[in-house]
């Protein structure tokens, strides 16, 4: 088997690597941060949740990797994507390829630095979090998709996704970006919940809030419309129900009854933005997630006030001059 190279230690990266080093494939991991690479080191990497093990990979600095890898897996946060890629160039065979296992549309950078021939797409909604140096918690199942930028089905892209369904089922799709963008969508009503300090179900559960969520993703979808996107359901939640101007309650009320299954079948109550701002006191991904589709609605014309405000309420959370609380979430509509 190859060698398979992780960049970036934290939850995802961490919890896909440790599924295909116990399948029996080598990994190697470069991380950041001292403190993490210090503790796998010395004492494994230990996932605990949804799968209790502890796996002895090799990990590096940036500056301590060498040689060159045919598969590269990209689950650095997307507002390191740039700061990623002189590593990217390096360390990545000329006919090898890079999936991003990130948040965000980081394909379209990615394809811009490296070439469509060296980038493969991935959907997923696995979820865990980062405990502490050496320990990440897994959340349990979602769903895993891998794509080729194109549409292809592609002799690697299958290989890939048998490759990673050690961790679970893993499905082949012809419209990743039609996921990534409805992933978008959804992940805009999860800033949204964040910001209201509460767990996601409970956010779920007043119409009005609902209703704030449901115009989040909306947005979204308008300036995939525009974009020439077929934007798909994620897991169950159909953003599309959310189009400005679209009145199917039925499919509305679907969406959020299949947000609250997922949601109660993990072992998780919050979503990692809301750790960003509540416990680690540091940015969150707004501004590789959010902030670039706002600029996409700018360059179309379409309009996004509740993106905006979103925008500018969390950046006014992490600057530390205005609360968590449901009034950040209610306040998004205000004029």
């Amino acid at each position: 088997m190859d060698r398979i190279l992780i960049v970036g230690a934290g939850a995802i990266g961490a919890i896909t690597g440790s599924h295909l080093i116990r399948a029996g494939h080598t990994v190697d991991f470069i991380d950041v941060e001292r403190a993490h690479v210090d503790a796998v080191r010395r004492n494994g990497l230990r996932l605990s949740g949804a799968l209790e093990a502890t796996v002895r990979p090799n990990i590096m600095l940036p500056d301590e990797a060498e040689g060159q890898y045919s598969k590269i897996l990209l689950a650095v946060k997307a507002r390191h994507t740039v700061d990623t890629l002189p590593t990217l160039a390096r360390l990545l065979m000329a006919e090898g390829y890079v999936v991003s296992l990130q948040n965000g549309l980081e394909e379209y950078a990615l394809i811009e630095a490296l070439g469509e021939e060296r980038v493969i797409g991935a959907y997923l909604t696995f979820g865990g979090y980062y405990v502490e140096p050496g320990h990440v918690k897994y959340g349990g199942r979602g769903s895993f998709k891998v794509g080729e930028p194109d549409g292809t089905r592609s002799r690697r892209v299958t290989a890939l996704a048998n490759m990673l369904s050690v961790q679970q089922p893993v499905d082949v799709t012809n419209n990743i970006f039609g996921y990534l963008w409805a992933k978008m969508a959804l992940g805009a009503s999860y800033f949204g919940t964040a910001i209201a300090d509460m767990d996601v179900v409970d956010v779920y559960d007043d119409a009005g809030r609902r209703g704030i969520l449901g115009a989040l993703c909306g947005e979204v979808v308008s300036v995939a419309d525009a974009l020439g996107v077929a934007v798909e359901t994620s897991d169950g939640f159909d953003p599309k129900a959310f189009r400005p101007g679209v009145t199917d309650t039925a499919a509305q009320d679907a969406s959020w009854d299949a947000q609250r299954r997922y949601w109660d079948a993990i072992d998780n109550g919050r979503t990692g933005i809301w750790r960003d701002l509540a416990i680690h006191k540091r940015p969150t991904e707004i501004d590789g997630l959010m902030v670039p589709i706002v600029a996409l609605a700018e360059k179309h014309a379409v309009p996004v006030p509740r993106l905006r405000k979103l925008c500018d309420t969390v950046h006014a959370i992490e600057r530390d001059v205005k609360p968590l609380g449901v009034d950040a979430l209610m306040s998004l509509m205000d004029d």
